[in-house]
């Protein structure tokens, strides 16, 4: 009898799964928790890593993180088992008894490709880079280079490497085959990211003057930032127009970059200066005294970017709310990721400025649907 009820809960735990209730598959983890024919067997096992695995989805690591803390296999545990306390093991960044059940599945199932892979993550983590190498190697040659996971992984290994230029090729084929996967995409801008930061240091070490050294900086960072090659020969055509009748003060070329990025672009769909501050590494109020020392001396372009991006998609910009809209579209881009689609954003948007009519409406919704496409917002 209590055979038959163990199973019928597993039953209801595998069909909410499915479902995807999971709060159906939590009541019937605790039922069977509680069952005291359960108790120091596999069925336990099983249960706490089920358990674990919806805390963890719910963002509970502290939860998961004391289930486990006297965690302990009775009997000997199966494949399906060592699997998922693997992955468990591993979001909590408990590499070395993720790498234990990754070896115990591997003996009995030497040929699981996504297994090995895995372990050339954990590996990774645990900065055995030369193991985890060959691994990898071997896996991506199983693969024929056509798995986009094995290629980011052997793109971190290069990053470690300071290798960053192998790490970018690696993480762009792997773009290639997985395009909509964000955390390539952020890999990819980390990365990039790190590029900047090794130029910069290059730079300040080889002390070249602020003249020659900001429009440089300026044109990796709007790049980096998303914006085209002719935005950055704005910034620097600015650049020279004011070193032409200024001499740039202080030590500090990121100062005046971030400045130069904030005028080039506030026009249209841009970062804030709280924003640039933190890219940069220079303070708000730096950047912002800057900034009134460039729109003193050179004038700016204030609409080209939305005007030029209006004249592909929609008349949006027809009134003289450019402003106003542009600060918008800059909290939608630093919002992003509370969007599905196209339509939540312009959803969001019409919750913050009110069409004048259906027609406006409709133009609202086309700019922010092609801007979407255009830039997918992933600030």
């Amino acid at each position: 009898m209590e055979n038959q009820k163990i199973s019928w809960l597993w039953k209801q735990v595998e069909e909410a799964r499915v479902s995807g209730d999971a709060e159906k598959a939590r009541e019937s983890l605790e039922r069977l928790l509680e069952d005291t024919s359960v108790r120091n067997t596999p069925d336990e096992n099983l249960a706490v890593l089920e358990m674990c695995r919806l805390e963890l989805d719910r963002g509970e690591i502290s939860s998961a993180t004391r289930r486990l803390s006297d965690f302990k296999w009775y009997g000997v545990p199966g494949a399906a088992a060592l699997l998922l306390a693997a992955d468990i093991f591993l979001q909590l960044n408990l590499f070395e008894t993720s790498l234990e059940s990754l070896e115990s599945y591997l003996k009995i199932y030497p040929g699981d490709v996504d297994a090995s892979r895995k372990k050339g993550l954990v590996l990774l983590m645990l900065h055995r880079d030369d193991a985890a190498e060959r691994i990898l190697l071997s896996v991506a040659r199983r693969e024929r280079y056509r798995v986009a996971s094995t290629l980011t992984y052997l793109a971190l290994l290069e990053a470690k490497r300071d290798r960053l230029e192998e790490s970018l090729h690696l993480l762009l084929q792997a773009k290639e085959l997985a395009p909509y996967d964000e955390k390539i995409e952020h890999s990819l801008l980390r990365i990039e990211a790190l590029r900047v930061q090794m130029r910069r240091s290059a730079i300040e070490k080889t002390a070249l003057p602020l003249i020659d050294v900001v429009p440089g900086m300026t044109a990796g960072m709007l790049g980096l930032h998303g914006y085209s090659s002719e935005v950055a020969t704005i910034a620097a055509d600015a650049w020279g127009r004011f070193c032409a009748t200024s001499t740039p003060s202080g030590r500090k070329p990121e100062t005046w970059a971030a400045a130069l990025e904030y005028a080039v672009t506030r026009g249209g769909p841009h970062y804030t200066q709280e924003q640039l501050a933190g890219e940069y590494g220079v303070s708000v109020s730096q950047l912002r005294g800057h900034y009134q020392i460039l729109r003193e001396s050179v004038k700016f372009p204030q609409t080209n970017l939305l005007e030029r991006l209006a004249s592909e998609g929609s008349d949006l910009l027809r009134d003289a709310r450019m402003e106003e809209i542009a600060v918008i579209l800059a909290d939608l881009g630093s919002n992003s990721g509370e969007f599905e689609s196209a339509t939540d954003a312009a959803a969001w948007v019409f919750e913050r400025v009110t069409p004048v009519d259906e027609v406006q409406q409709r133009e609202i919704e086309e700019f922010v649907a092609y801007i979407w496409r255009k830039k997918n917002y992933r600030k």
